[in-house]
């Protein structure tokens, strides 16, 4: 309104102005239009695109590719606004599945930069070349020009020169690329038939480059994996999960996703990439959805990355929601949420129960000796492990029980060459229920196991239990001791005999309820009983009779058990009939009882044959106590190089939270090798 009160005059606005402002929605930042230029191509059924960048974009972007190429009549409109070839009517909105549909990316494009556009046709004698300024061919026309292979090349200069506002309001040159970089490499997932190359002028080596392959299928998915490793990393690819999701007749979708599983926690930020029906869209819904699932399975500060190519009937979509087209609207959509919702968690709870170790196949001379480089090896453990500096008093007076060492973050990779396990958890005969974030655990309330139970409760000791509860981990001793601290006092606590304990309980409260290892090769279990009788401990004699017909006779025995011995402790035992009609029985699982601890499996033919021969297996409580009691054996660790870190870091944090020392054998576990105040005496305060 004017100064006078008289209103003013409603005019059309000049239609560079409404141009320029349209413009300025759609390219709001160089990567911007990056991302329209690549959908051109890959709507040109490009196999190659190449991308040069110069200042971030804002100086120059340069991108070519090997698709279809524009015909040159259409050079006179092409950065016309609203000039498309791939829809006619509002109808085609339903059923589009191409990226531009408007045709204002290369308009847009024209009128906040100078363009220049160079493409050939496969019919075409010769290339053609044609510059452009808001929206309109430049004085200068089409020119032919020369140009040996099919396709088009855009060249993008002096982005937003005619907007100083924008261009001044815009990051650095190298904030600028890393996006450009964020929106290439997410193409290059998606599209991973397609060989990507980026690079910024002036250096001397790519910063992306992606194989790509013939055909976009099942069978070329590890392309794509490869594509994902190749942006985020070695280790990120190590720890993917597939997800699917097939064709959904009710709701007209489908989905493939790849994730990272719970094991990895690496990512400070939440990476998700989604495509709905080709198209790199934001969907905060379904983005907010899977972040709070994660957040049920990641320890806190972490997150996961998320690929997920969805399809949904185009019928069911709405594309024509935002000017950049980065947001959809669909049908069905908290139907198709929660659908996909479930996938993740069940992927998710599979791998939750488990850890993946990058180890050697397993071989009988794991059992049969040591080598002199190994034993060479566990000596230089040893002195190791004996040369650690004194902690001295005023150390020790300052140390928190609460506190974790640097090392505690540090995951030792598996150096057992005997075990590999699974990223799933062990099925049972009965089906789980699932809730949100957790696997219901079976419940078993036999009564023998009520009366184990109580028994460990009664004759728990309250004083170790104490000492245990508020320790601090000095060092290894050797593999059976360890030197903690507990106030003010400095201890020698019997390892061995504590995670034999750990071990035991474990088997007793978690009954049926174990996670499993898996070997790498299933092991023969007549080998297994005959290594085992060879073993002095078995104490076999002459009378026993042959070994060999006595390792047969506990292998088939342990085969007429293998179905409880699965269902309730995780250990498979299956039978295969040789090429003499002989049947061979074989051991291929062991229980998990805690994560992150893997069991020494020179031991392994003393269990099996204490299995065979020291279970009562006609009664229940002694027959699940004498198991209990035989899988001590294995609670031993491997004593190689990451044995201190899992025995600081696994063993004795489960003795703080999962363990009830006995009172019974408690001299034996732990002896008080001096006091802080008795130091102080001796030594004056010094």
């Amino acid at each position: 309104m004017s100064s006078d009160n008289t209103p003013m005059r409603i005019k059309p606005l000049d239609p560079q102005l409404v141009n320029r402002i349209a413009a300025g929605e759609i390219i709001q930042r160089p990567f911007n239009a990056l991302k329209e230029l690549i959908e051109n191509c890959l709507d040109a059924g490009s196999t190659t695109v190449n991308i040069q960048i110069k200042e971030g974009g804002l100086k120059l972007i340069h991108i070519s590719d090997n698709g279809c190429g524009i015909d040159k009549e259409d050079l006179k409109i092409v950065c016309e606004r609203f000039t498309t070839s791939k829809l006619k009517e509002f109808e085609d909105l339903k059923a589009i599945n191409t990226f531009g549909f408007r045709g204002e990316a290369l308009a847009s494009i024209s009128h906040v930069s100078r363009l220049t556009i160079i493409t050939k046709t496969e019919k075409s004698p010769c290339a053609f070349k044609a510059s452009y300024s808001d929206g309109k061919l430049t004085k200068d026309g089409i020119k032919p020009c020369a140009a040996a292979s099919r396709g088009t090349q855009i060249i993008v200069e002096d982005l937003f020169y005619n907007s100083s506002i924008r261009r001044n309001a815009l990051k650095g040159g190298s904030d600028e690329f890393a996006k450009i970089y964020e929106v290439v490499s997410r193409y290059a997932i998606h599209n991973f038939h397609v060989s990507f190359y980026l690079k910024r002028i002036g250096e001397s080596s790519m910063d992306l480059k992606t194989p790509g392959c013939p055909n976009r299928n099942l069978e070329n998915e590890q392309i794509l994996q490869d594509t994902i490793g190749i942006v985020y990393g070695a280790d990120l690819k190590k720890e993917l999960e597939r997800v699917s999701i097939d064709f959904d007749e009710k709701f007209k979708f489908e989905m493939m996703a790849y994730l990272t599983n719970s094991r990895y926690t690496q990512l400070k930020q939440m990476t998700f990439i989604l495509f709905i029906n080709e198209r790199l869209v934001d969907c905060q819904p379904i983005k907010k959805s899977l972040q709070n699932l994660f957040q049920l399975y990641l320890p806190k500060a972490t997150n996961p990355f998320i690929y997920m190519n969805l399809k949904i009937d185009p019928k069911n979509l709405d594309v024509n929601i935002h000017p950049t087209k980065h947001e959809v609207r669909f049908l069905y959509q908290d139907e198709i949420i929660s659908r996909i919702e479930k996938s993740f968690e069940e992927k998710l709870l599979n791998s939750s129960a488990s850890r993946s170790y990058y180890v050697k196949n397993l071989t009988l001379d794991t059992f049969i000796g040591v080598s002199e480089s190994q034993k060479s090896q566990k000596s230089d453990d040893s002195s190791q492990s004996q040369s650690k500096e004194p902690i001295y008093p005023y150390q020790v007076s300052r140390v928190d029980s609460k506190e974790r060492k640097l090392d505690s973050f540090l995951h030792q990779t598996s150096l057992n060459d005997s075990l590999k396990v699974l990223s799933k958890t062990k099925s049972s005969s009965q089906d789980k229920s699932v809730l949100r974030g957790q696997q219901l655990e079976r419940s078993f309330n036999f009564k023998s196991l009520c009366e184990l139970r109580d028994r460990v409760e009664r004759k728990s000791s309250k004083n170790l239990k104490e000492v245990l509860n508020d320790l601090t981990f000095v060092g290894c001793l050797e593999r059976e001791l360890a030197l903690v601290q507990h106030s003010t006092g400095l201890y020698i606590l019997n390892t061995r005999l504590l995670s034999e304990e750990l071990f035991y309980q474990i088997s007793l409260f978690n009954f049926g309820n174990f996670g499993y290892f898996r070997l790498s090769e299933p092991i023969n279990l007549d080998d297994l009983a005959l290594m085992a009788l060879n073993d002095p401990r078995t104490e076999w004699t002459e009378e026993d009779g042959p070994k060999e017909k006595l390792s047969r006779r506990c292998a088939k025995y342990l085969y007429s058990k293998s179905t409880l011995l699965d269902d309730y402790f995780s250990i498979k035992i299956t039978k295969k009939t040789d090429d003499n009609s002989e049947n061979k029985y074989f051991i291929e699982t062991l229980p998990m009882l805690i994560e992150d601890y893997e069991p020494d499996l020179v031991d392994l033919p003393l269990f099996v044959i204490r299995l065979a021969t020291e279970v009562e297996w006609n009664n229940e409580k002694e027959c699940f106590d004498s198991i209990y009691q035989s899988s001590q054996v294995l609670s031993q660790t491997n004593g190689k190089m990451n044995s201190s870190w899992m025995i600081e870091h696994v063993l004795y944090k489960a003795f703080v939270n999962m363990l009830l020392p006995s009172s019974e054998n408690e001299k034996q576990i732990i002896f008080k090798l001096v006091d802080l105040s008795k130091l102080y005496r001796v030594f004056e305060r010094c």
